[in-house]
Order: structure tokens, then sequence, then C-alpha cells
């Protein structure tokens, strides 16, 4: 059974993606996929600043697509062969992060990857019958 998900603070969301880009970049040298994720936690937590009544849609799409760049960029690194070699340059995981990153949570459905567990996505998912 999944762990409840426990996130109480944006520092505590963002944070888990900087760390797992430091653990996971600081053995290969994908320096350009490191900068992106970073920027993207930056732009997150950007635009969770910024939610209003006006903007809470355009956000959270803005929001939603920024992370699934995350989320693909690490499911990509996790390809890894036996070799310990990414079958991907870096120029194609963004490439493919940007293209897929728009429909990557409805592609995905419930059938979601581990790394799924952290997204603000996944929040749904593991707070069902939660009181608030």
């Amino acid at each position: 059974m999944d762990e409840p998900f426990k996130i109480h603070t944006l520092h505590e969301y963002l944070n888990f993606y900087i760390e797992e880009s430091e653990r996971i970049f600081s053995k290969y040298e994908y320096l350009k996929l490191k900068e992106k994720i970073h920027r993207n936690c930056l732009e997150i937590r950007r635009a969770i600043q910024e939610v209003n009544q006006e903007n809470f849609f355009e956000q959270l799409a803005r929001i939603n697509t920024l992370e699934a760049e995350i989320l693909i960029i690490l499911e990509c690194i996790e390809l890894r062969g036996s070799d310990d070699v990414v079958p991907f340059t870096e120029a194609e995981i963004l490439q493919v992060a940007k293209e897929d990153s728009k429909t990557y949570f409805k592609e995905n459905g419930s059938s979601f990857s581990k790394s799924i567990s952290h997204s603000c996505f996944g929040i749904s998912k593991f707070t069902e019958g939660c009181d608030y």
C-alpha cells in the first residue's frame, strides 16, 4: 500500500525535486537536466505565489506542466541500462519533456509510476477520505 502523501509546505514539495536532482545528477554528467529541474522548481514557486481567484486554473495548468517536465526528466534518467548509460541525450530528454508535459497526467491516468507519488497531482490519490 502506498504511504500517505506527506507534504505540508511548498519548501518540502520543491526540496524533494531539488534533492532528487542533486542525488541523481551528482553521479551523471547531465547539467542541463539538473538546471531544468531547478528552473522549473523556481517557476513552480512563482506560479504558486501568483495564484489568485482570477488565474487559478491558468496557474494550475502551468504548475502541472512544469511538474510533468520534472517527472518526465526523472523517469527518463531511470531508464538507465545495466551499463548505467541513459539511452537518450540531454537534448532528447529535454525535448520529450517539453512535448509530453502537456498531456503527461492525462495519458498516465491512474497508472502512474512511483515518481508520481510526490506530485501535486497525486494529492487527490493519497488524500481520499481525509477530513479538511
